[in-house]
């Protein structure tokens, strides 16, 4: 489905099958989770989807069974059936959180771990008193050429605050970037300052959670928009003809 969107006096459509931006000419838009993309976590990845293999073909040792090349195919597979199970689980978690803040009074999840996250968010809030301004907002810089969901917007006492949930492992520190993105956008949008960002972690198995807060706003900015400057440079050599030499 594609939905267009009017932020300040420009049209953007968003296609969220493909998860594309493009402008009014139809040209696509950079998105902040794609312009992040460009930094290299494959040292961390390749090292938890070694683990999963491990311990996947350790449990069939363990349990008395031979070690075949099918047991060898699945092992490979594990990395990308624990990504897909926590994407599913956190998307989950997303629309709860989504629907209560629209005041739908959702019910509780069945899903234990869902529940967990649940329970995770509605403590960090009776803690905390976030008055929620903002809830899976559509953002647009048309200063710098990039496009954008963010999570919510919202003040903490009397500090206006950018929130964006994870239901990941750890609290990665590209989120700070990812973050760094949507708060240029969303104050050149809305002429407000951010105080800080603040990225929450769901406890997806024991129901508890963590939050981080991002501070270093400048910083973090220039670090994002040189991503996107990186992430522009590639994407202008992809189009060029290459040499015939």
């Amino acid at each position: 489905m594609i939905k267009t969107y009017q932020i300040s006096k420009e049209k953007i459509t968003f296609d969220e099958e493909r998860h594309i931006f493009r402008n009014e000419k139809g040209e696509v838009i950079p998105g902040v989770t794609g312009v992040i993309s460009i930094l290299d976590k494959s040292a961390a990845l390749t090292g938890w989807a070694v683990r999963l293999a491990k311990e996947y073909l350790i449990s069939k040792i363990d349990a008395g069974e031979q070690i075949t090349i099918i047991d060898i195919e699945e092992a490979v597979k594990q990395h990308r059936i624990k990504k897909e199970e926590a994407g599913n689980i956190g998307e989950k978690i997303h629309t709860w959180i989504e629907e209560w803040m629209a005041g739908k009074n959702p019910a509780m999840a069945e899903d234990e771990k869902v529940r967990n996250g649940i329970t995770a968010f509605l403590q960090f809030q009776k803690e905390n008193k976030v008055k929620w301004l903002e809830n899976t907002k559509v953002i647009y810089s048309k200063k710098y050429g990039f496009a954008g969901i963010l999570d919510a917007v919202g003040r903490i006492g009397k500090d206006l605050v950018l929130v964006d949930f994870k239901s990941s492992n750890a609290i990665y520190q590209d989120y700070a970037l990812q973050c760094a993105g949507y708060q240029i956008a969303y104050e050149e949008e809305k002429k407000k300052k951010m105080k800080y960002r603040l990225v929450i972690r769901f406890g997806k198995d024991d129901g508890t959670f963590e939050w981080q807060k991002f501070q270093d706003n400048e910083t973090d900015k220039k670090a994002f928009l040189a991503c996107l400057a990186l992430k522009q440079w590639l994407n202008d050599k992809n189009k060029r003809p290459r040499s015939t030499r």
